[in-house]
């Protein structure tokens, strides 16, 4: 605490016969005072650590957000297997094919919908010298790209079509039907029907008594391109 100041009296003579009494005011004295300690009022603040003030960030956010795993892995869209997609901090995605993020979803296709193919999946054979017998079943696949390289969940229920043809060897005939399903949402490949080869051949090699074969394709429809 700084202690009242007494006035400061200066005697100055400015002629033989009078002398003049100069009193320096309390109130300059003090402000005086103040002044010299100002310095050291601020060296006692604390320093402040210029790199924990928040500053505006573009990413952060962007970052907080980024999902640690993803429908399209970092590799997808490189044909020599080198990184095209990785975090800040320099690491990969993985691949995630289970449950996709609104993300994933609003970056399906550049149609903003699902791609779609068919895939027969031989599940039993037996053939000999006169017989032959072949059991396909037939998956639809939906995928992120037009290229088919990254399968994607359905975000939504859709009504897939597709087509199943009959076709008879023996009197190269066909017969076609269209048909269709309901798909639920949750996964990227699901199982459409079932196919069939079935042939008997004669002593010389023709087909003789039966030999036909049943297959699906798809056909368009609202909810997903089948275009390649």
């Amino acid at each position: 605490m700084i202690q009242p100041l007494t006035p400061i009296i200066v005697m100055a003579a400015h002629s033989s016969s009078t002398q003049r009494l100069i009193s320096i005011p309390m109130k300059r004295t003090f402000l005086a005072a103040s002044l010299a300690l100002l310095p050291l009022a601020f060296a006692c603040q604390p320093e402040l650590d210029v790199s924990s003030e928040q500053e505006p960030c573009a990413t952060c956010k962007l970052e907080a957000a980024m999902p640690e795993a993803t429908a399209v892995p970092s590799a997808a869209q490189s044909p020599d297997g080198t990184i095209t997609l990785e975090k800040k901090s320099g690491s990969p995605f993985d691949a995630n094919r289970n449950v996709p993020s609104s993300g994933d979803l609003s970056v399906i296709g550049l149609t903003g919908v699902p791609f779609a193919s068919m895939e027969a999946v031989e599940t039993a054979r037996y053939e000999d010298t006169w017989y032959v017998y072949v059991a396909t079943d037939y998956y639809v696949t939906f995928w992120a790209d037009r290229a088919r390289t990254s399968p994607v969940n359905l975000g939504a229920a859709l009504q897939l079509n597709y087509l199943s043809t009959y076709y008879n060897y023996m009197y190269n005939t066909s017969m076609k039907s269209n048909l269709s399903t309901n798909l639920q949402p949750g996964s990227h490949s699901y199982y459409i029907g079932s196919g069939t080869y079935e042939c008997d051949y004669g002593a010389n090699g023709s087909p003789e008594h039966r030999c036909d074969e049943t297959w699906l394709s798809l056909r368009t429809g609202a909810g997903y391109d089948a275009s390649y």
